[in-house]
């Protein structure tokens, strides 16, 4: 979920939070004996005026009645007989205010209506405090309720600012690999124009043919650079539509392994082992997912390489993997290593290789791998090998005839 959510999340939180807390603490203070005393003499009171004004009428339910009027229908009361000699018995005639019955109730005076002329009732509260306290349960659980989720909203946004601010580390560093790496082309480019503005070799038809070149593959190095990072941004938002067909792969090696066999400095042996023959993919964007495969095995390798190429079904996927015999990668760093921006083992192993690079190939072959509906793993031991695995699915019906 996005942070916007949660910020709203927990604004809603802290206003519930606020709002329940609020409740309860006002309504515990509001929660004393003095109140309570007086919302049951007032409603004993008005029960007694409707028994006197109706005789017919049942007095414990005129009382109940009166208490549900007060909210205090969770109250339970017993109705006791009482002498009206006791002398510590208060008539409801003789009393007008709550203010007398207060003073009396503190004198341990009793409350009583008469029915005749020995005996009188009065109304027992058996469970003063339950309405109430019922009620605060109910504030104090949802104010628990709320805690939660407002810890819960602040936690995620924390994990959120952590996340964008390793996103940004992430980016600066690619930024900086970037303006780093593309300096030398560029730098390349610039004195090559200059030398050939110049004039010098106007009379060395040849050299002059070779500084062309350089230029050349220096500005094809530079466009493929961009190329590839509007890919990745295309192939994350689902703005690239893949032209998917059965393909043959191995033309698409074998021209792959001529090419690097070609460019590397360093001596590479190649071993293909094709059990598939073919695989239904989009050709262009699998075999730059391929080729960026293959130039980290070699850029990440020993003085000696060599490169196992297989294809193979797996379930209802068709798989092409690459295994080197180079550095390897370390556990916790293959946990990192598809992430667009990450620079930490790549900065690593390139300081120890004499590597340059930006991490965009494995992001670009994971989401090439992800926009055929498939996916990529790796299997890797430092210091021996490395193994990268493309998965894609079989076409569906739907696939194969359209």
């Amino acid at each position: 979920m996005t942070k916007s959510f949660y910020i709203i999340l927990t604004a809603v939180a802290v206003f519930v939070v606020l709002f329940l807390m609020g409740q309860w603490i006002g309504r515990s203070y509001s929660l004393t004996k003095d109140l309570l005393a007086r919302q049951v003499y007032e409603a004993f009171c008005h029960a007694t005026e409707r028994y006197d004004a109706d005789k017919t009428n049942v007095f414990p339910a005129l009382f109940r009645e009166e208490l549900n009027k007060k909210d205090l229908n969770k109250l339970m009361f017993r109705i006791d007989t009482v002498s009206l000699s006791d002398p510590k018995t208060v008539l409801r005639k003789d009393i007008r205010y709550f203010s007398d019955y207060e003073r009396l109730l503190n004198e341990r005076h009793t409350f009583v209506y008469p029915i005749d002329d020995t005996q009188g009732i009065r109304a027992h509260i058996i469970n003063p405090r339950a309405g109430s306290i019922g009620r605060l349960l109910y504030y104090f659980f949802g104010t628990a309720i709320a805690l939660v989720i407002l810890i819960i909203g602040i936690q995620k946004q924390i994990d959120i600012i952590k996340r964008q601010d390793e996103i940004a580390r992430m980016r600066e560093d690619f930024s900086y690999a970037m303006i780093h790496d593309m300096k030398n082309p560029l730098s390349t480019i610039l004195t090559g124009t200059r030398i050939l503005r110049s004039g010098k070799l106007d009379k060395m038809p040849d050299k002059k043919d070779k500084f062309f070149d350089i230029l050349e593959e220096e500005a094809e190095h530079l466009m493929a650079l961009a190329n590839k990072v509007l890919t990745i941004s295309k192939l994350e938002h689902g703005q690239l539509l893949l032209e998917k067909d059965w393909i043959p792969i191995r033309p698409m090696i074998e021209e792959l392994t001529r090419m690097f066999s070609a460019k590397t400095n360093k001596p590479v042996t190649f071993k293909l082992n094709l059990e598939k023959e073919e695989i239904f993919a989009d050709e262009e964007y699998l075999k730059e997912a391929v080729s960026n495969l293959i130039d980290n095995a070699i850029k990440y390798s020993k003085e000696t390489v060599e490169i196992q190429i297989a294809s193979c079904t797996y379930n209802k996927f068709i798989q092409i993997k690459v295994r080197d015999n180079g550095i390897g990668i370390s556990l916790s760093e293959q946990n990192h290593i598809f992430d667009k921006f990450e620079r930490a083992s790549a900065s690593r192993r390139s300081a120890a290789n004499g590597v340059t690079g930006f991490g965009l190939g494995l992001n670009y072959v994971m989401n090439a791998a992800r926009s055929h509906g498939g996916y990529v793993s790796v299997e890797s031991k430092e210091g021996k090998y490395s193994e990268f695995t493309i998965s894609l699915p079989l076409p569906t019906e739907h696939e194969t005839t359209t």
